[in-house]
Formats: structure tokens, C-alpha cells, sequence
């Protein structure tokens, strides 16, 4: 069963050191650096290394949390944004179910060559065909990777959403995962409901399986690092999010991406991973820190849904 629910930010920014906080916010478009809120320019290089020795700490709090449960495997879900996937293969919804996967632990604004870098972790396959075959019993279709082939960007590996979190999460990496991704960028994007639906579905699946399973949320919250908005955050859209999740009303969080709206778009999209795994832990989460960032350009957030022992 899923007894232990995570879910956090992933912004490149968090995974690299401060001096290269600057270069990130840089990437921003020309059009939109000269109108930068003005709390941007608060965000000191003290100020900076103060947010990193914070989200050091959030992260610490998963791994304790993690720990503690010692889960027999670990449900990533998130995004990819070209590195599996490119604009010749982009499903909707898709489980690897192959026997590792590997990838660049290292932003490339760091300049190192990926394959320094590179990591490669142990996938529970057994579970993950079992999500597989389940979800497409549940009316799911549901793409299948049997196999490391990074189509997107090659010498990267999987994307982000993974293999920037891991090492802190689970820093001896001895416990195998087991990646589902939803495709959060490019349009057309599923609903709101329909990534409920797709968590309600995982934890049935997983409902009487002897393993110990955890589950975890990669991305968000608001962003749009590269579109009109970039450097902006919502912080109500991000406030109203977690204030659902720690009073046990999350399914309130199905309305979401069922409209259009400027701060649902981009990076803001990576909430669809966020309202998976509340559906699949259905219960109130504890909220563990919130931040806004805009050299990280990203809302930063951590909650977890405690363990059931």
C-alpha cells in the first residue's frame, strides 16, 4: 500500500550553488527584465544563501520522513520537459517500467559534462508493471518505457523531476523507484480531475500489495520560468493550494487546469503532480515550509502526508 505521501518544488535553482542563483534568474526573456517585481531585487546574495540553507533543511525533512516509513520503493510523479520525451513521442501519462533509469544529477548552468555527474538508480519493476497493467484496466492509456532511451536530450537522461531530487532525498540511493510521468507543458494538458483520477487509480492499485510504497510529487508551484510571466509567483494561487491540502480538502484541487488562466500556464503546470498524490493519500497533508523565490523564479514548497503505520 501507499503509506507515505511527498511532495516538493524541484526549481534547477535548489540544486545549484548560490553564486549560480543569479545566472538562473538571468535566463528570464528580455522582454520581461524590466518588469521584475520589486521584491526581486531583496533577494540579496545573504538573502539567497539564507533560502538555500532553508530548503536544505525541507529536504531534510523528507528524507527523515522517508526514512522513518523505510519504504520498499518510491513513486516518482512529475513532468518531463524534453529530455524522455520529444515533440515525436509525448504521451499524456507514461510509466517506466524498465529496470533503472539514469540521468545528470547536475543543472547545466553548473557547465559540467552530464556523464560527471551522472547517477544511475534502481527502478521496482515488478510494481511498476503492475501500475502499468492496472492503469490501463482502469480505462488509463498509459505509455509503457521499457527502456532508457532519452529522446529529448540523450546525454541527460531522465528528466529532472527525478534525478535533481533523489540524491537528497534518498542519498544512498538503496531504494528503487518507480517514475510515472504526466505531461505538464505541452499543450494539449490533462485536467485537474483527470490527475486525480489517475492518483485514486495508483493507490487502488497499490491498495494490497505487501511493499511499502511511497509517493512522491516533483515540481511547482507557481512558475513560468521562460514565458510572458517569468520571475512572477502567485503566491494566493499557491497559498490556496496548500491551505486545501493541510485542511483535508483537496479534492477541491480537481477545479484546477479545467479553465484557462496566465498563472496555470508554464512552470504552474507542475501542480498536476501535487493533486496526483493528494488524490492517492486522500487525507490532510502537513505543510513544512513555503517560500516565494524569484531568483529561483518558483513558489518553493514542501509537505508530506505523515505515514500510516
Amino acid at each position: 500500500m501507499i503509506g507515505l505521501g511527498l511532495a516538493s518544488s524541484h526549481a534547477t535553482a535548489m540544486f545549484c550553488p548560490a553564486e549560480y542563483w543569479p545566472t538562473v534568474y538571468a535566463g528570464i526573456p528580455e522582454y520581461m527584465k524590466g518588469a521584475q517585481p520589486h521584491t526581486a531585487k531583496l533577494e540579496t546574495p545573504e538573502v539567497i544563501q539564507q533560502q538555500i540553507v532553508r530548503l536544505e533543511k525541507n529536504f531534510a525533512r523528507l528524507r527523515d520522513e522517508i526514512a522513518a516509513y523505510k519504504p520498499d520503493a518510491l513513486i516518482y510523479i512529475g513532468d518531463d520537459q524534453n529530455d524522455m520525451f520529444n515533440s515525436s513521442n509525448n504521451p499524456t501519462f507514461a510509466v517506466f517500467t524498465g529496470e533503472e533509469v539514469w540521468g545528470a544529477t547536475v543543472p547545466r548552468y553548473l557547465g559540467q559534462d552530464p556523464k560527471d555527474s551522472r547517477l544511475h538508480v534502481p527502478v521496482h519493476s515488478d510494481l511498476a508493471k503492475r501500475i502499468h497493467k492496472g492503469l490501463i484496466k482502469r480505462d488509463f492509456d498509459v505509455a509503457n518505457c521499457g527502456k532508457m532511451q532519452p529522446l529529448g536530450h540523450p546525454e541527460r537522461g531522465v528528466s529532472h523531476m527525478l534525478i535533481f531530487p533523489h540524491p537528497k532525498l534518498v542519498p544512498n540511493n538503496d531504494i528503487p523507484v518507480i517514475p510515472i510521468f504526466i505531461n505538464e507543458y505541452f499543450p494539449p494538458l490533462p485536467s485537474g480531475k483527470r490527475c486525480w483520477a489517475l492518483g485514486k487509480a495508483i493507490a487502488d492499485i497499490l491498495k494490497d500489495v505487501p511493499e511499502r510504497v511511497a509517493i512522491y510529487a516533483s515540481g511547482g508551484l507557481s512558475h513560468d520560468p521562460l514565458g510572458p510571466r517569468a520571475g512572477w509567483i502567485d503566491e494566493e494561487l499557491d497559498n490556496w493550494i496548500l491551505d486545501r491540502l493541510q485542511r483535508g480538502e483537496q479534492a477541491d484541487l480537481q477545479t484546477l487546469f479545467t479553465f484557462d488562466s496566465a498563472s496555470l500556464r508554464g512552470g504552474s503546470g507542475e501542480i498536476r503532480a501535487w493533486i496526483t498524490v493528494a488524490a492517492a493519500m486522500d487525507r490532510p497533508a502537513k505543510l513544512i515550509d513555503y517560500f516565494p523565490s524569484h531568483h529561483a523564479k518558483t513558489g518553493l514548497g514542501w509537505v508530506y502526508w505523515p505515514s500510516e503505520k
